[in-house]
């Protein structure tokens, strides 16, 4: 690819990503905009929001059509999804300020260094689970049903079975 294309298309990429920045995460997390008109917003962008329980200060990047959240879900404030793959949040949730959720990650070259190219991994989180407050949910990992995530966790394997997982890395404590 010649310099000239490479520059046009970043440059396209910056001005995409600071159109969905100023709209999405400024304009529609604001706290002047009410829930209804934030999730009908969210879902003009292509995500596929079920429910307007969707707090001030929730950021969205990456493609919006890999947002998918059911209905009754709630999420507090400053909810921080970075979609470079599919995150699916299932139905009755409970989503604590401040949780992350991220699907990308960057493999190593065989030299030992680190890709530039982010590969994306999707998050599924099942009905009627509960994030705590700051945990975050690293790339690939899927938290099932009737799950809850402690406060401050750090998720970077799968947390299937029903119970309680605190820590980091986060590990079952308890039914």
């Amino acid at each position: 690819m010649s310099l000239a294309r490479r520059l046009i298309r970043e440059a396209r990429i910056d001005l995409w990503a600071a159109t969905l920045g100023v709209l999405v995460n400024t304009v529609l997390g604001s706290n002047l905009i009410p829930r209804p008109l934030r999730w009908l917003g969210y879902r003009a962008f292509g995500t596929r929001i079920d429910t307007p329980n969707i707090f001030p200060g929730a950021k969205l990047l990456g493609p919006m059509r890999h947002v998918r959240i059911g209905a009754g879900t709630f999420a507090n404030r400053e909810l921080y999804l970075e979609a470079v793959a599919p995150i699916e949040i299932g139905r009755d949730c409970q989503i604590g300020p401040q949780v992350m959720i991220v699907t990308s990650h960057h493999d190593r070259t065989p030299d030992g260094g680190v890709s530039k190219v982010p590969r994306g991994r999707s998050v599924k989180i099942g009905d009627r689970a509960w994030i705590g407050a700051r945990a975050m949910i690293l790339p690939g990992v899927t938290v099932g049903d009737d799950v809850v995530i402690g406060a401050g966790s750090v998720v970077t394997r799968d947390c299937l079975e029903p119970g309680v997982y605190v820590g980091s890395p986060a590990r079952k404590v308890g039914p």
